[in-house]
Parts: C-alpha cells; sequence; structure tokens
C-alpha cells in the first residue's frame, strides 16, 4: 500500500511475527513493518488490536503451523496444562498441542436481498451468509453474529377495500295491526373503497315481516242447511257446518271457539230385508207337463224363502222383485216351461240342443204381495231323459227383492 509521509511516497511492506518491533536506526522504518520491500503473501501482518489495518497484509494469522518462539510449550503444558485450553494454546502453541487441523468458522459472503415481503407499503426484506468461509473444522470456534440480516423497505400505498358499517335499529313497521315489513339498512363506508380497493358484497337494506298485533279476531258465519240423511232407510246421520269468516281472524287473530260442524242422527223408513236365492240341479227329473220343477239345492237363500221341498218362492214382503231361470235338455230334444206369479205366466222359455248348446235361459220382473208364490212350471218335453244337467251345465232359479 502506497501513502504520503511528509510529501515522499512510503511502500508499506510487512514482517514475519516473530520479528515484529521497531527496527532502530532504519530510516522511515513502522513499528513491526520493514520500509524496504514490498509486501509478499508469505509474510505477516502484527496486528494486537481490532483496529489493525486489513489492507497491509493478506494474512492475518500465520500461515504455517509454528509454536510461538518465544513459549516453551512443553515447560507451560507441563505446568499450566495449556493444551486443554483449545482456543489459547492453537494462538501460542499450535504444534505443540496437535491443533494445526483445527479451524475456526469464518462467514461467507452475504447472498442479495431478498424481495420485499409485501407488495404495497411497509415490509422487510432479509439477506443471510453462512459460517462457511472456512466452516469451523476439529474443534474450531464458530462464527459470531448472526447469520441473517433485515432491512425495512416500502412500496406503494396499499388498495382500500369497503367495509359494512353496522346495521341500523330497524324502523317502524309498515302496519299497526296484521303483517307488515319492518327494515334496516346499513353503508359501504367502513372504510369507503379507496385506491382500486374492493367494494363492499352484499346488500344495503334487510327486511323481515313484523306482527304489532291483530286487527280482528274471527267470527262464525251462521249454521248452514243439513244435509240429507247418510241412508236411504233405517238410522243415518246428517250435519251441518258454518264456517269462521265472519271476519276471518286476522294474523295473531283469535279463531272462533267452538266446532265447525255439528252432527245429529237421523232416521228413514224401515230398510227392505234381504231376499235374494238361487236354487239349483232338479231333483224331480220327471215333473211332467203341467208339473213344477223343484230345485234341490240353494247357493244363497236370503230370507228362506225359497222351499227346496216344493219348489216354489213365497214373497215375505210386498216389492218389486227379479226372477230368471235356465233349463238344459238333452240331445236333439226339445223343452218348454214357464216362470208363474200367482198362477199368471210371466216368461216363457224353449229349449233344444243346437250345436251343442242345450241351455236356454229367460227372465222377468213383477210386483209382489206378501205371500205371493212364484216357481217354474213345465209344459212340455218334461221327462226324465229330456232334462239334462252336470257341472257344466246347470239347470237353475234365482230370484231376488229390487225395492219394497
Amino acid at each position: 500500500m502506497d501513502t504520503m509521509s511528509s510529501g515522499q511516497t512510503v511502500t508499506l511492506g510487512c514482517t514475519d511475527n516473530q520479528q515484529c518491533g521497531v527496527s532502530a536506526g532504519a530510516a522511515g522504518s513502522l513499528v513491526g513493518r520493514g520500509v524496504n520491500r514490498r509486501q509478499q503473501s508469505q509474510c505477516h501482518e502484527c496486528c494486537s488490536t481490532d483496529k489493525c489495518n486489513k489492507n497491509l497484509c493478506s494474512h492475518l494469522t500465520p500461515g504455517t503451523c509454528i509454536d510461538d518462539a518465544k513459549a516453551d510449550c512443553a515447560y507451560l503444558n507441563t505446568f499450566f496444562d495449556i493444551c486443554q485450553d483449545i482456543h489459547h494454546a492453537k494462538l501460542v502453541c499450535p504444534n505443540f498441542c496437535k491443533l494445526c487441523p483445527l479451524v475456526d468458522g469464518n462467514w461467507a459472503r452475504w447472498s442479495q436481498w431478498s424481495p420485499c415481503d409485501v407488495t404495497c407499503e411497509n415490509g422487510t426484506q432479509t439477506r443471510t451468509r453462512t459460517c462457511t468461509n472456512p466452516a469451523p473444522a476439529q474443534g474450531g470456534l464458530d462464527c459470531i453474529g448472526s447469520n441473517i440480516s433485515t432491512i425495512s423497505c416500502s412500496k406503494e400505498l396499499c388498495p382500500v377495500h369497503g367495509g359494512w358499517t353496522k346495521w341500523s335499529s330497524w324502523d317502524a313497521c309498515s302496519v299497526t295491526c296484521g303483517v307488515g315489513i319492518e327494515r334496516r339498512h346499513r353503508n359501504c363506508s367502513n372504510p369507503i373503497p379507496d385506491r382500486n380497493g374492493l367494494p363492499c358484497f352484499g346488500d344495503t337494506l334487510d327486511d323481515r315481516i313484523c306482527l304489532p298485533g291483530p286487527c280482528a279476531n274471527g267470527g262464525w258465519t251462521d249454521w248452514g242447511q243439513w244435509s240429507t240423511c247418510s241412508v236411504t232407510c233405517g238410522d243415518g246421520l246428517k250435519s251441518r257446518s258454518r264456517t269462521c269468516t265472519n271476519p276471518s281472524p286476522s294474523p295473531q287473530g283469535k279463531y272462533c271457539d267452538g266446532d265447525s260442524l255439528e252432527v245429529v242422527s237421523c232416521r228413514k223408513s224401515s230398510c227392505s230385508p234381504n231376499i235374494v236365492f238361487k236354487a239349483k240341479n232338479v231333483t224331480n227329473r220327471i215333473p211332467g207337463n203341467g208339473g213344477t220343477v223343484i230345485f234341490g239345492s240353494t247357493i244363497v237363500n236370503g230370507g228362506n224363502a225359497y222351499n227346496t221341498s216344493t219348489g216354489i218362492f213365497t214373497a215375505p214382503v210386498s216389492g218389486t222383485y227379479s226372477f230368471s231361470i235356465q233349463l238344459c235338455a238333452q240331445s236333439n230334444t226339445e223343452m218348454t216351461a214357464d216362470i208363474i206369479v200367482d198362477g199368471t205366466i210371466y216368461a216363457a222359455l224353449y229349449v233344444y240342443d243346437k250345436d251343442k248348446n242345450p241351455c236356454g235361459s229367460t227372465d222377468t220382473a213383477a210386483v209382489l204381495h206378501g205371500q205371493s208364490n212364484v216357481f217354474v212350471k213345465c209344459t212340455t218335453g218334461c221327462t226324465f231323459t229330456n232334462i239334462f244337467q252336470n257341472r257344466y251345465y246347470v239347470n237353475s232359479f234365482s230370484g231376488y227383492l229390487i225395492h219394497q
């Protein structure tokens, strides 16, 4: 390094650490340094303070692992066990104490500053360094200080996003009775959007139903007309109704007290008895012309009005009745029969087996008085060989009361 001294350029050199001191009588000499030659890379500056001029020498520590010439390392170790104090021994007796591989850590260069950690307003930038120049080894000291450094950074002002104020109190209900609406509001001013900030999302108004009280309680209408009786005969029911619409109760109004429907019993004339019969299977296979055809079994005989012994139906009550007969004839034979009501022919039947259809039928209706007699009379062809019947071809006589 060149510097000016009394107008003269002086070249600062260096000397071995073992020979640090003043060179007496040497003109232009500096403490610990010779000035007659340039600094060499293998020589070392004599430094004893933190403020030593680092530009005077490339190295602050000896380049070779040698013990201090002024120290008796064996003697010091015998009496003071100097080798146990590694970080003092490495400066005085490194070779004797076998501390030459020891390396104290030194910081590497700082990294580049990181980007600011915010996109707007005030943030922080950081940089880091590592204790790798060199890294501590063989018990050497770690680097002193922090491995991270921070500085403040500033960006442009942040956008201001809009915020809602608190909801106002509810306004008065829109009606004084019944059902109404009450309302409250808020504003997007807490804060007001600025610098491209987002607006508030949502509604500025809020409505709800309000019920300040009933406008009217309900009242009954007059009773309606009675309904017809639920039956056409015997005992039944009839009803009448009313509605709570005089007036209708308003919201929160009281509904009418009492029943909206009234039911009472009713009675019609006595119902017609259940009179119905169906008899089958001719038991007197030879009734003879003019004789009564007797059907010996019944499928149903409501009212027990048909006699299976005589073949006669006797009306229990007066009314309108319906009767029908079916007779089947043997192949290639003819047979005729009548439905007789109190001695009068009400229906006539002709039976002839044609195309394998041996059965024929007829029916009639009659208005009877109580104890009227109805039966089937065979008029022609009523012989054992002419009347035909089996499970598929059934001879039958039936009737029932239509109404009284």
